[in-house]
């Protein structure tokens, strides 16, 4: 079955006039699915498309989506499953870079793979980086999504505490746990949702690379360019 990486980015410098980069981080992004051959799409609306920053060469899935950040962001992944897209599908975040194809790794009977860490902050416990749905499982997963997209707020994080109240109780350790109508994996952050330590850390075993953080972003460029991505 195909896999489709998707990503997420709009065009909100009123609200973040100190955004970073990201059309760039777009371009590494891609680099890395062309190097795998997966295809990757940006979730995202017209006027972000319009705006003279999109990245050559990155296809865009276009859908009216809200003001607010976060809500643009629930609200466009709970439109892309609603038009029941074909084969497996990875949300990432547009400062990603994916290593390998993660299927392998991932639980065979999982129909939902998410990323949950030990934070002092129980609606923090998820980090939304790194979400894998399996192609039979997007019917079930598109009301999931929907609720999330209707709960989330215009807050920071918003995004993250709504999938994490959706699939409450968020367990400790990772595991197998039955959530939402779907058979759903917490994975730990590392190797699925990781980051390098330093720009030349290799980073043996990863899957995905999530550079969060402002300066996690900027070593994502150098990182990229040791590994001819950039």
């Amino acid at each position: 079955m195909s896999l489709t990486v998707a990503s997420f980015y709009v065009e909100r410098r009123e609200e973040h006039p100190k955004a970073a980069d990201y059309p760039s981080m777009l371009r590494i992004l891609q680099a890395s699915c062309d190097r795998l051959g997966f295809r990757h799409v940006v979730l995202t609306d017209r006027k972000t498309v319009d705006s003279g920053l999109w990245p050559l060469g990155v296809e865009a899935w276009i859908a009216p989506l809200p003001s607010p950040l976060m809500q643009a962001c629930t609200e466009a992944q709970a439109r892309y499953f609603e038009c029941r897209p074909d084969g497996d599908t990875l949300f990432v975040g547009a400062d990603s870079i994916l290593l390998a194809d993660p299927r392998p790794h991932l639980p065979a009977d999982a129909d939902l793979c998410v990323t949950a860490r030990k934070s002092s902050v129980l609606l923090d416990a998820i980090n939304n980086g790194f979400q894998f749905i399996r192609g039979h499982a997007a019917e079930r997963a598109a009301p999931l999504y929907r609720r999330v997209a209707s709960r989330c707020g215009e807050t920071w994080r918003d995004d993250q505490k709504a999938l994490v109240a959706e699939l409450a109780p968020v367990p400790l350790v990772p595991g197998l746990h039955d959530r939402a109508g779907l058979r759903v994996a917490f994975l730990p952050m590392r190797r699925f949702n990781d980051c390098p330590r330093w720009p030349g850390d290799p980073c043996k075993d990863a899957v995905l690379l999530h550079f969060r953080g402002r300066q996690r972003k900027k070593m994502m460029f150098a990182w990229a360019k040791r590994q001819g991505l950039a």
